[in-house]
């Protein structure tokens, strides 16, 4: 029992330098540019190593990609029972999106790495469906009257899902400067009010 506890400790200690090796060659290189030897080099294990766990650097991408985007959707899915009304008339921040920032704060290393200028645009597609269809699980378009919709409703959550990832990367861009709860806030005054009406 206790052999396996420690081998199960260090196949994560081996996967958590192989990623750490990857955001930090990423970050200076750009993800095509980066070769297995590279990784390993840096995460200081040889290939093999990096074979037991990764068929190919691509493979290592797509774990941490995948496991990110999991991540994400069990955030998002507590929004499901806003009361987007209220909201709109406050100011406290919504509880969902701050937990949303703060793991992003949190990882923000590899998501910097894998959201920034330099990482794999198909992942960005990824996270921004995820968004999109998180806005629909959570119901929002059956609180307001589709007839009501002045936009059909598909090009509404586009532009949503699309200012979300914008604002995230450029929180990202600028070091997480502000808290959550601030970030939190700021999404919620573009959303609610419109990028036009964010003016005193």
């Amino acid at each position: 029992m206790w052999g396996t506890a420690g081998t199960d400790r260090r196949v994560l200690r081996t996967r958590e330098a192989i990623r750490d090796a990857m955001i930090d060659l990423i970050e200076e290189r750009g993800f095509e540019a980066i070769s297995i030897k590279d990784i390993a080099d840096r995460a200081n294990i040889n290939r093999g190593t990096f074979y037991l766990h990764f068929h190919d650097k691509y493979d290592l991408l797509d774990q941490t990609e995948k496991e990110i985007i999991e991540n994400l959707r069990e955030i998002l899915k507590d929004a499901g029972g806003l009361n987007i009304d209220a909201y709109s008339q406050s100011d406290e921040p919504i509880p969902v999106m701050v937990s949303l920032f703060v793991y992003i704060k949190e990882q923000s290393r590899l998501m910097h790495a894998i959201l920034g200028l330099k990482a794999n645009p198909n992942f960005q597609n990824r996270v921004k469906t995820a968004i999109e269809k998180n806005i629909f699980d959570w119901g929002i378009f059956t609180q307001k009257k589709m007839a009501d919709l002045l936009v059909p409703g598909e090009y509404l959550v586009a532009y949503v899902a699309a200012a979300h990832m914008g604002v995230m990367q450029a929180w990202l861009e600028r070091g997480c400067r502000e808290s959550p709860e601030q970030m939190a806030r700021i999404l919620a005054c573009m959303s609610f009010h419109g990028p036009f009406h964010a003016f005193k």
